[in-house]
């Protein structure tokens, strides 16, 4: 369990398009990135949609997603 990578929250959104827009634009910059939605929670209280990305990658994934204009202006702040 050494080797194992830690995944870490890099954006949230109200909305998965959004989400997933984001994480295409990740992995279009060669960063792996998942999208993490709750769909219980979401259907009863508007959970955010999360983008993870590995800890390594965290710095590089922000960077990428402040120049994703479009979408960054909808990220949910913590």
């Amino acid at each position: 369990m050494e080797n194992e990578e830690k995944l870490v929250v890099v954006a949230k959104y109200s909305s998965p398009v959004d989400a997933n827009i984001v994480k295409g634009a990740l992995e279009a910059s060669g960063i792996p990135a998942g999208v993490i939605v709750d769909s219980t929670a979401n259907a009863i209280w508007m959970a955010p949609v999360r983008v993870v990305v590995f800890e390594r990658d965290l710095e590089l994934a922000k960077k990428v997603i402040s120049e994703t204009d479009e979408v960054d202006d909808n990220a949910i702040e913590d």
